[in-house]
């Protein structure tokens, strides 16, 4: 598993750095801002998977409510965005969003945040 830096996107743009998707999965320290970016250059599809740590919570108007991992499909060839991510349903107790991949291969990954100032 690696750890995954945040890159802040500033006025004037940014290149992003990205990692190749490690076998165990990845990981990345959120503030509720981040979004993670996948790039498959693949052949296949791959499927990314951002666990939810609090799955159900009770709420006085609303009874149960349950919060679900994300999972989404990257199709071949193809890039997309996930996120931004809630702290109270993804941070883990390390305030950590937790990442797990069908296939890494030609699978990259680079997370990103919005400059607040």
């Amino acid at each position: 598993m690696a750890t995954l830096t945040a890159q802040k996107i500033t006025d004037s743009g940014t290149t992003a750095t990205i990692s190749s998707a490690t076998g165990g999965g990845d990981e990345f320290l959120n503030t509720g801002l981040e979004f993670l970016f996948v790039q498959n250059a693949h052949s296949g599809s791959h499927t990314v998977t951002v666990t939810a740590q609090v799955t159900n919570i009770h709420h006085q108007q609303f009874g149960t409510v349950t919060k679900e991992n994300i999972v989404k499909v990257v199709a071949a060839g193809a890039e997309t965005f996930i996120g931004p991510f809630k702290q109270a349903a993804f941070n883990d107790s390390n305030h950590k969003v937790q990442i797990t991949y069908s296939a890494v291969t030609s699978l990259n990954v680079a997370v990103l945040y919005l400059d607040q100032q």
